[in-house]
């Protein structure tokens, strides 16, 4: 599923504080714990300090073998060897202010006096580490959440503005057609990369408009130049037909040229209706009706059907009407017709079904067509010589020119052409 470039930045932004604030909660915690033990460390060596100089001043102090207000105890030992380097390590302890074991920083060392080794400890309390952590983590979730907020306020306020040149652009996109008489204008805007980015795609656009004509005209131009030449050549070769002196091999032979003749005047023919399309020269409109259309298409063709011995199946169950050129409704119909004709099996069927938003034209098939080339000029499946490979390429300049209609191709164990109206119009 596509998303917008707001929301696609706000998941890896979303992701990226995520991961941010959990690497320096962890390090942040680490660093406050060590700070908080070294300063409870501080404090419990200035009272091992105090209480050594107390027990010089005061031998009876040697006398506190359990902790009581003092927190510290002093614990004669038997001789022997000691290590008398102090040592600090965490613990726990029953406090009855809680009624619990508490968590207790414990200061132990081993010290000589008078002779004799004696081990004292002093604890005092310290953080809860357990507590601590999820204090923390409940902080770092509400933070956490804050800037989520933010950032989608963010996305939704600062950034929607700053990227509406963007959006601006990309709806004169939508709406521009080459071609067409709307000519795409760079705007100004306040961001140096969206003025680029609008003044390149004006200038690609105006090369290829120039192409495009360019194209335009040598179709139309050529197609008219071809059709004198063309229509003098199949002339001679009917009056050259007609001569008795030719022998049969020759008649054969001239035949196969007016044949080809035939299929360049057609081709021509399709070039230019392209061309005209394209050119936008079919500008009046009225409402037609295409029931009576496919009808006069089945009356038209009759005589080719009957030469494959193809029987037209036509079931009108709405009526399909629309604003739209006559001669490309004719030229849009006729050319679907001809192409189920053309392309279905000798003894077969057609079968035009009508409704009041969709026209359905069926004909028999073995495989599929290539879906994604069908409409492209020039693709041919077969090689049929009636056909030019232009016929459905000019249906789909037709329905190009009227955004109320599209046209869809499907294969159901038969060939299935759609035309449909948008229910949006």
């Amino acid at each position: 599923m596509k998303r917008s470039l707001k929301y696609y930045t706000l998941r890896y932004f979303a992701l990226a504080i995520l991961g941010i604030i959990a690497l320096w909660a962890a390090s942040f915690y680490f660093f406050i714990i060590e700070e908080v033990y070294d300063n409870i460390d501080d404090g419990l060596k200035d009272s091992e300090i105090r209480i050594k100089k107390e027990i010089d001043l005061n031998p009876s102090v040697l006398n506190v073998e359990e902790f009581d207000l003092a927190q510290f105890k002093i614990t004669p030992l038997p001789k022997g060897n000691y290590n008398y380097q102090t040592h600090i390590y965490n613990s726990k302890m029953y406090m009855p202010y809680d009624e619990d074991d508490e968590p207790v920083r414990i200061l132990q060392n081993i010290f000589l006096q008078n002779g004799k080794s004696y081990q004292l400890e002093i604890y005092t309390s310290t953080v809860e580490e357990d507590e601590l952590l999820e204090n923390l983590l409940i902080a770092l979730l509400v933070l956490y959440a804050a800037l989520v907020i933010s950032l989608i306020l963010i996305n939704h306020f600062i950034l929607k503005k700053a990227w509406s040149p963007f959006y601006q652009l990309l709806t004169k996109l939508k709406a521009y057609k080459i071609g067409s008489k709307n000519s795409f204008e760079p705007q100004s805007s306040n961001i140096k990369e969206f003025d680029q980015l609008e003044k390149e795609l004006g200038e690609m656009l105006r090369r290829n408009e120039i192409i495009y004509e360019q194209q335009n005209q040598f179709i139309g131009n050529a197609s008219h130049e071809l059709q004198t030449p063309i229509a003098i050549a199949s002339g001679k070769l009917e009056l050259l037909m007609q001569e008795s002196e030719m022998n049969e091999n020759q008649i054969v032979k001239i035949n196969e040229i007016y044949k080809i003749l035939n299929r360049l005047k057609r081709l021509n023919k399709s070039l230019l209706m392209l061309s005209r399309i394209e050119n936008q020269q079919f500008q009046p409109i009225e409402k037609k009706n295409f029931n009576e259309l496919i009808r006069q298409s089945i009356v038209d063709f009759e005589g080719m059907a009957e030469l494959k011995n193809i029987q037209p199946i036509l079931n009108e169950s709405g009526q399909f009407e629309m604003e739209i050129n006559p001669d490309l409704a004719a030229v849009l119909i006729e050319n679907l017709m001809k192409n189920a004709i053309l392309h279905s099996p000798n003894d077969g069927e057609i079968k035009i079904e009508i409704f009041e938003n969709l026209i359905q034209i069926k004909n028999w098939g073995e495989k599929s067509l290539e879906d994604s080339q069908i409409f492209d000029r020039f693709y041919k499946e077969s090689d049929n010589e009636n056909s030019t490979g232009l016929g459905l390429a000019i249906v789909k300049s037709i329905i190009g020119i009227y955004p109320e209609l599209r046209i869809q191709y499907r294969f159901e164990n038969e060939h299935i052409f759609e035309i449909q109206k948008n229910s949006s119009f």
